[in-house]
């Protein structure tokens, strides 16, 4: 498919008019290891539509090709926050099937990739993610996250998004519309995230815990809760987190990556903010809490989930590295990279690592 002019993907990459000779690498040029490129191409004219996303958050037109698929979709720069950024994040759909292009922070999304692993092997909802090579026009963008969104098609009933700010008084106020977005279905009626929200915020102790254990599906809201503290994820006091409805209610994740964090002094069990603090002090949820704690990751019996958490942890630093090295806008050298693998290995070592801290580890 014929290039374009090199000075428009560098509008779309670094939105700046710098010239992008010092920044892109052509295709052929391109090492990208074991990890698959995901090639985006679009028209002159959708090119220059597609700069205008940065503001309108609209989709423009494109092809798209990932191996041997090749198909139409549609894509945008995602988020307010990843507009600001210098390496963008992107919306793709495909089919009407929407995936997340994650620019990554530091290690091109890995922690997330891990993170969301580590729900999977619990059997928690969680996003399939990957690593890919993307280009615009032949030209490398970089290395990015590929996650495939939560759909309706693999998930039943109602999917919420829920932005609680620091001082946010659930006392005072319910979740109105300013407040949360609903993902699927497409309506307007938000009556069940309100009836869970105004429980939380005004039940009583005694009437809290009957309410969840009532309506909400206590092992797997249990499970997302272990597993978010273990790995310590510290980015989930206003959101990255959904409610799913299907009858029962459930905490799953979004964006962990920042978990695994080094200083782990401050860190609290279920104290990210008043839903999920609440949420931990129900009898029930604190047994289902501990009970998968100790099957997932401090027993270290057959159920233990480190040593394959650890093992793809390996596998996936190690296919990204070299993609890693030739990413226009990494923020790491390749021997930084590789003391961030030694210590994703550590945190998750069964005997040396987390699951040492037990006393850390037990909802009381």
């Amino acid at each position: 498919m014929r290039k374009i002019l090199r000075i428009f993907p560098l509008f779309i990459i670094l939105f700046s008019l710098a010239s992008c000779g010092e920044f892109t690498t052509k295709d052929e040029d391109v090492d990208t290891g074991s990890i698959s490129k995901v090639q985006i191409y679009m028209s002159d004219d959708n090119l220059l539509r597609f700069s205008g996303s940065v503001t309108t958050g609209s989709y423009t037109s494109c092809t798209v090709e990932k191996g041997h698929w090749r198909g139409d979709g549609k894509i945008r720069v995602r988020g307010y926050s990843s507009r600001l950024n210098y390496k963008k994040s992107f919306s793709l759909k495909i089919d009407d099937k929407l995936y997340i292009l994650e620019r990554g922070e530091s290690t091109g999304g890995l922690y997330n990739r891990i993170a969301m692993r580590a729900y999977q092997l619990a059997e928690v909802s969680a996003c399939d993610t990957e690593s890919v090579a993307l280009f615009l026009n032949d030209e490398y963008l970089g290395c990015y996250n590929l996650i495939t969104y939560y759909s309706p098609d693999t998930m039943a009933g109602e999917l919420y998004k829920f932005n609680i700010s620091a001082r946010f008084d659930m006392g005072k106020n319910h979740p109105l519309v300013s407040y949360c977005e609903k993902k699927f279905p497409e309506d307007d009626d938000l009556s069940n995230l309100e009836h869970i929200f105004a429980a939380c915020s005004t039940y009583s102790d005694d009437e809290w815990c009957a309410f969840v254990n009532a309506n909400v599906d206590v092992d797997k809201t249990a499970a997302y809760l272990a597993i978010h503290d273990f790995l310590t994820v510290t980015d989930t006091t206003r959101t990255n987190f959904y409610i799913q409805y299907d009858g029962k209610y459930r905490i799953i994740p979004w964006d962990n990556e920042l978990c695994m964090i080094k200083d782990r002094k401050s860190y609290r069990l279920c104290y990210d903010n008043q839903f999920i603090n609440r949420m931990g002090i129900v009898p029930e949820i604190k047994a289902a809490y501990n009970q998968t704690m100790e099957k997932l990751f401090i027993g270290g019996g057959d159920t233990c989930i480190l040593d394959t958490l650890r093992e793809e942890a390996a596998d996936m630093f190690d296919r990204l590295a070299p993609a890693m090295e030739k990413d226009p806008l990494f923020a790491m050298t390749r021997q930084q990279f590789m003391a961030e693998k030694a210590y994703v290995l550590n945190y998750l070592d069964k005997n040396t690592g987390r699951a040492a801290e037990k006393d850390k580890l037990i909802l009381y």
